[in-house]
């Protein structure tokens, strides 16, 4: 009987396409996440993800099985390799500068009326000049 090696060389190969896809897979999750955790704008998130599985396939050794705070530099490079594709950004990170302390009444100041807020003049005038406001 004659082995026929055929069988093997299509496993192999079918084997080689199944690594691949995970591997591609596997970048494409890093690289959402990565995204996810520096608030990157959502619609900027697809092409990092593109951009990160070719860093990945052309620098695998830099390539951690851990997502770090430091993967942030990798958003850096990449935005300064390909911003000038996106005119509609001027920064890959979607922050409002707006502290967070005008969100929500956890700090700052509470909103008053115009009412409230005139009445709490007067009473603080009447305390450091009581004799005029008697």
């Amino acid at each position: 009987m004659i082995d026929n090696p055929l069988p093997d060389q299509v496993m192999a190969e079918m084997d080689k396409v199944a690594h691949a896809r995970n591997f591609e897979e596997k970048c494409r999750e890093d690289a959402k996440e990565i995204c996810e955790q520096n608030d990157v704008f959502s619609d900027l998130i697809e092409y990092f993800q593109d951009w990160y599985f070719l860093y990945c396939v052309d620098h695998p050794e830099e390539i951690s099985n851990v997502i770090s705070a430091e993967d942030v530099d990798l958003i850096n490079t990449w935005w300064d390799e390909e911003a000038n594709l996106y005119d509609d950004y001027d920064s890959p990170y979607d922050i409002d500068p707006t502290p967070q302390y005008l969100y929500d009444a956890t700090g700052g100041e509470p909103p008053i009326s115009a009412e409230e807020r005139n009445r709490n003049s007067l009473d603080s005038k009447r305390e450091s000049h009581g004799h005029r406001y008697s």
